[in-house]
């Protein structure tokens, strides 16, 4: 019997999305060459770049890990060359790991998840104020004004 395939090869052109925030994850990746934004929704239209990251580093686990749903889209910033790493394998290696690994990993990717969901409000709540910034003009005396065009 022929053992299945583990890592597969595959390259993104620039701007294309290797997952989305929200879906399910199916694998990991880790990336041979180029790089890759992990970017976050942060209100209407807006999105937040929590990380670009490049040669040797891999994405994509955390959901593998604690089996919740992206918390991150991931995105190539220009040709990229990733060897996906699919679910079965991933979860042959967590099932080798020593159980008090895991729940470590369980706890930083609780904390990690925290964390991007404070970034991702803080930047939302940048953008609105932003927006408010360059509708209203201050004139010196305290009281805030609309600007007039």
């Amino acid at each position: 019997m022929r053992k299945g395939k583990i890592l597969d090869r595959r390259v993104y052109r620039p701007g294309q999305t290797l997952f989305h925030e929200g879906d399910q994850a199916w694998a990991a990746f880790l990336i041979e060459s180029g790089e890759v934004e992990i970017l976050r929704s942060a209100g209407d239209r807006h999105e937040v770049v929590l990380a670009t990251v490049g040669a040797g580093e891999l994405i994509g686990e955390m959901g593998l890990i604690d089996k919740c749903p992206r918390s991150a889209t991931a995105r190539s910033v220009g040709m990229t060359v990733v060897q996906v790493i699919n679910e079965q394998h991933f979860s042959r290696l967590l099932a080798n790991a020593e159980p008090g690994l895991v729940a470590l990993l369980k706890v930083l990717l609780c904390r990690l998840r925290a964390s991007n969901e404070t970034v991702s409000a803080q930047s939302c709540l940048m953008a609105e104020s932003r927006l408010v910034s360059e509708r209203f003009d201050r004139d010196g005396d305290d009281e805030i004004r609309p600007t007039v065009h």
